[in-house]
């Protein structure tokens, strides 16, 4: 492939099953090539790429983090002298930042929620932070462009770093050829016994809501929500995938109301076997909150995979979620941690076969129009031709 420049890429970890996303992003580029530089390779084998530097061992990771920066990334960026430098969440700029400031790169850095929300609140004071928090005017202040994923959180860098006209909006893309809609494979991912059986019967919705256990994933409204579901005496099952730190309390719950038959705990899913989990679907969730410590969504990437599946999906009224549900068109918004709404909503799809329908295929359609993968990289590589011109010309 014929490639008009070359990209560095920095992430802190390369790459958590979380952020998929990135690795979707960093393989379509088609007019750049790109190095990946990351402080630890992970999953390699889910996520091979051979354009990757980390330090070596455990001592040299120490040293990394503790100092933001690896001879070796100096050597490298030095010898091969990349066109630009893209940093994902702030937390990666930090380690991009002392390459950009010796060797003034044109620097690119995209926000995804996280990264804003500790900037905001508790998380401030939390020592694994520190160093962020610490480098975060300077790293708004480097930036010659910073990408956030949704509007709010546009506002919130634009206050932050004091630099709107830096600040640009962007919507990343889904690989839409994963996600089939109206497709019900059997699905056996040998992790839950209870996912074995094949299609579920058409009496039975099913229901699936995908994201780590933690606060502003909303678990618990989804469980709350799901219980009056069930006593209202609709025929449904709730698929959970993932892990994370309020997944014990999650399932304490389950037990406790009695809803171990109707509640599927799948765990940890590759993104192939998340994409099938999606296709047995016929709703999914997405009830994310502002957590009491600021942490918060910038665009959950799970609404763009469930629309390309066709599901109608419903959301919170929260963070980048109203940019990519139409309310009544794609799925329905609620208020965050509204459980009334979200029961009232989960128990309208379920009774309204044609509704599902409708809803699926037009987000599909709004998948297609406004979040292909290959669209939004393509816009992505524009701001790439951006930032090395402004640097042409200083």
């Amino acid at each position: 492939m014929q490639t008009e420049g070359l990209a560095a890429v920095f992430s802190t970890d390369f790459l958590p099953y979380s952020q998929t996303f990135i690795y979707d992003e960093v393989r379509s580029h088609e007019r750049y090539a790109v190095d990946v530089f990351c402080k630890q390779r992970l999953n390699t084998n889910r996520f091979p790429y051979d354009d990757t530097f980390q330090p070596g061992g455990n001592l040299g990771r120490l040293f990394y983090e503790n100092m933001a920066y690896w001879p070796a990334f100096d050597r490298i960026l030095s010898e091969k002298r990349h066109d630009l430098i893209h940093a994902h969440f702030g937390t990666g700029a930090v380690y991009a930042l002392p390459y950009v400031r010796k060797y003034k790169y044109p620097f690119i850095v995209t926000f995804w929620g996280n990264d804003v929300g500790a900037l905001l609140g508790s998380q401030r004071r939390k020592p694994s932070r520190w160093r962020y928090v610490l480098a975060a005017p300077r790293i708004m202040e480097a930036a010659d462009l910073m990408l956030c994923v949704s509007q709010e959180l546009c506002d919130f860098v634009a206050e932050l770093s004091g630099r709107p006209e830096a600040v640009r909006l962007y919507h990343q893309g889904v690989d839409l050829s994963m996600f089939t809609p109206g497709l019900k494979p059997e699905f056996t991912p040998g992790l839950d016994s209870e996912l074995k059986p094949g299609p579920a019967s058409s009496k039975e919705v099913r229901l699936i809501l995908i994201g780590r256990f933690t606060e502003k994933k909303g678990h618990k409204y989804a469980l709350q929500a799901f219980e009056r579901v069930l006593k209202d005496g609709r025929n449904a099952k709730l698929v959970l995938v993932g892990t994370g730190p309020l997944l014990a309390e999650c399932s304490r719950f389950v037990s406790r109301h009695g809803m171990n038959d109707s509640v599927i705990f799948a765990g940890t899913l590759t993104h192939e076997e998340t994409a099938r989990e999606l296709a047995r679907s016929q709703i999914a969730l997405v009830p994310s909150v502002v957590a009491r410590d600021q942490d918060r969504e910038g665009s959950p990437t799970v609404i763009r995979e469930a629309s390309s599946s066709g599901l109608p999906v419903i959301g919170t009224i929260h963070a980048g979620i109203p940019e990519i549900i139409e309310d009544g068109r794609t799925g329905f918004l609620v208020p965050e941690r509204d459980v009334s709404a979200l029961s009232d909503r989960m128990i309208t799809l379920i009774n309204d076969t044609e509704m599902r329908d409708a809803f699926g295929r037009a987000g599909r359609r709004k998948m297609e129009n406004e979040f292909d993968l290959k669209k939004q990289v393509a816009v992505l590589e524009r701001h790439y031709d951006s930032v090395r011109q402004m640097h042409e010309t200083a």
